[in-house]
């Protein structure tokens, strides 16, 4: 476990509520649109979540971009943001090795207990894709550290 700090400047966003399982499908969306649009991706897809309610949350989703993008009208489920940024935040390198998201969480927030520091509620979920398989880099932001512009 390490304390890092998660940036990225120009990025498509999304947001959408689903069930916590349901994770890959705003991906999906995500990797299709640079082609369609005549962006280009510099960066890995990246998510958070936020848990609402009976293992269903906000998932707003992210896609580095090279430079800044105006959306055509009626294009409204997509949006630009000129920065996303995590000050400090515990990671966890290669998540994809434990058993889900929850029990990585769970170990990440047992570190957190077990060495008096306050963790927000919420995760941010990077997708590494090397050679065609995901490497999970999973993210908890410390409480007063976390900040997107």
């Amino acid at each position: 476990m390490d304390i890092r700090s998660l940036h990225f400047d120009h990025l498509i966003t999304f947001q959408v509520r689903d069930k916590k399982e349901n994770w890959l499908e705003g991906i999906k969306i995500l990797e299709d649109f640079p082609l369609n649009h005549e962006v280009y991706q510099n960066g890995p897809i990246f998510f958070s979540y936020e848990e609402e309610k009976d293992n269903e949350g906000l998932f707003t989703y992210y896609l580095p971009i090279n430079d800044a993008v105006e959306f055509e009208e009626g294009i409204t489920d997509f949006e630009y943001i000129h920065q996303f940024s995590i000050k400090k935040a515990l990671l966890m390198r290669q998540a994809q090795e434990e058993a889900d998201f929850s029990t990585a969480i769970q170990k990440i927030k047992s570190y957190a207990a077990t060495e008096n520091i306050s963790v927000e509620n919420s995760f941010i979920c990077v997708l590494l894709n090397v050679y065609g398989e995901y490497l999970i880099d999973l993210y908890i932001p410390l409480k007063e550290w976390s900040e997107v512009k």
